[in-house]
């Protein structure tokens, strides 16, 4: 082992209560997550008070901190709304406050002073001088915008002492670190706001003004066209020149995802984190976390601005749909000693004969071929699991409580 070598922390998103308890079984050391009001994920999910206050707590016993998301755009009018919010916050011992508006910063300082202060990626933050002005009014760490380079990191590092945290993994927007008015344009629905419905993420077609109802994809491509979609963000592969960077944080996105998608993300890097620590994190273990990484459904990975020399790689929008090489079909939900099998909670179809993909906190992936399926509470064996059914995995044995499972996507 590598001595006086400082990890970073791992921190990653949880959309309630239950996700964030997968987030800290998989070895988040930090998890963000929203509230009702003023965050940037706030079209469904989130916590109400009392369950931050129940996350919190499960969190700490834990050792894994929590900090709370106020980091949307916040108007004039809204100001009487956020000071009794925050003013409900003062009760509930979270670690950190996000936030990118200065004039949130400044009433968290006046009703929370002790309460520690982070900015959003939404702040934009692209130099050391910005970095430290936040430091002077109060900040303790500045989440820096997507849009740096490696070099700016590496600068930003050596001229700043307060805490710098980077994203590598996840969502791109196509606007400047997630500032958008495309949803509030199309839907009424604004981003800036928390309310973004992905107008980028849709399929779009050419439509010839006389002739209103024939449409011609922009592209040749029988998926359709994505004019607007970006990539998905994955620093796997570069994650040792960020640790040697001595960057204090590394984020996930994903607040809206699935436990499958927490669950999994947090596993990969986790792991990756632990064999830069060890000094184990070899082309052979970055291979073999790439194609774990890989089961979980996302679009084409790019390294972003940070590694990219040729930036037309994010100009690329051809076949950049989602990729789903496996499918999520359902969590754990207590065991069988009769059939000595786990009950799962069904989330997509699977049958008996298939081989399913086990994923467990710490531990390597586990296979399991399907043999029989017993409907509860019916008790009675079916060919076929459904969603939202309640199944048992006959003679798989104990698995942890918060497996995922997972199977391999038939090629069509």
């Amino acid at each position: 082992m590598i001595k006086n070598k400082k990890i970073p922390e791992l921190l990653v998103p949880a959309n309630n209560l239950n996700i964030l308890k997968y987030a800290v079984s998989y070895g988040a050391d930090a998890v963000y997550v929203g509230g009702k009001e003023f965050n940037l994920r706030s079209i469904r999910g989130n916590f109400t008070l009392p369950e931050l206050e129940e996350g919190v707590e499960y969190a700490h016993k834990n050792s894994v901190k929590i900090y709370f998301t106020l980091n949307s755009i916040v108007y004039e009018k809204e100001l009487p709304r956020l000071k009794r919010y925050v003013k409900k916050l003062r009760d509930i011992n979270i670690d950190a406050i996000i936030v990118s508006d200065p004039g949130v910063l400044q009433l968290i300082k006046e009703l929370i002073p002790e309460m520690k202060i982070h900015i959003s990626t939404q702040s934009n933050i692209n130099n050391h001088l910005a970095v430290n002005f936040m430091g002077k009014l109060g900040a303790r760490r500045v989440n820096l915008a997507r849009e740096i380079s490696f070099y700016d990191l590496k600068n930003i590092m050596e001229k700043t002492n307060i805490e710098i945290e980077i994203f590598v993994h996840g969502a791109l927007c196509i606007s400047y670190s997630g500032r958008c008015m495309l949803s509030k344009y199309m839907t009424g629905r604004e981003a800036n706001k928390g309310e973004c419905t992905h107008s980028c993420r849709w399929k779009y077609y050419l439509m010839e003004e006389e002739r209103t109802n024939l449409f011609f994809p922009v592209e040749q491509d029988k998926k359709g066209t994505y004019i607007y979609n970006s990539r998905d963000l994955c620093l796997l592969e570069k994650l040792k020149l960020l640790v040697d960077t001595r960057v204090d944080a590394l984020k996930i996105e994903g607040r809206m995802k699935t436990e499958n998608y927490v669950s999994l993300t947090t596993w990969v890097y986790r792991r990756a984190l632990d064999y830069i620590k060890n000094d184990k994190f070899t082309a052979d273990e970055v291979s073999y976390l790439t194609g774990e990484i890989d089961k979980c459904t996302h679009r084409n990975f790019t390294r972003g601005f940070m590694f990219l020399k040729d930036k037309s790689e994010l100009e690329n929008n051809e076949n950049v749909g989602y990729i789903t090489k496996y499918r999520f079909i359902g969590v754990y939900h207590d065991f069988s000693s009769a059939h000595n099998g786990p009950i799962i909670n069904v989330k997509n179809q699977f049958r008996a004969g298939e081989v399913v993909d086990i994923l467990q906190p710490h531990k390597d992936p586990k296979k399991f071929v399907i043999r029989k399926i017993i409907l509860v509470p019916e008790g009675k064996e079916v060919e076929y699991a459904n969603p939202n059914d309640r199944v048992i995995l006959c003679g798989l044995c104990k698995v942890n409580p918060f497996s995922i499972f997972r199977i391999k996507s038939i090629k069509k």
